[in-house]
């Protein structure tokens, strides 16, 4: 398996100046997700989007989970014969 090489910034970003503190939370929280799903899918040898995913439904309660997959199993709903 090759591994590739992942570079991260030290760089403090630059938000907008309209963004809310909450917004800007937001991002470096999510900014900081990101990075910890590359580096587990480098070692893991998988996407780093799924990893991403999963990072962000561990988050939520079970409750939003469920509900959460309740709804997106009402998108793929078969056909009756």
């Amino acid at each position: 398996m090759a591994l590739r090489q992942v570079y991260v910034s030290r760089v403090e970003p630059e938000f907008p100046a309209e963004l809310s503190p909450e917004d800007r939370a937001w991002l470096i929280a999510d900014e900081k997700r990101w990075r910890e799903a590359y580096a587990i899918a480098e070692r893991s040898g998988v996407d780093a989007s799924g990893v991403y995913r999963v990072l962000r439904n561990l988050e939520k309660t079970p409750t939003q989970r469920l509900r959460a997959a309740l709804q997106h199993g009402r998108l793929f709903v078969l056909p009756s014969r």
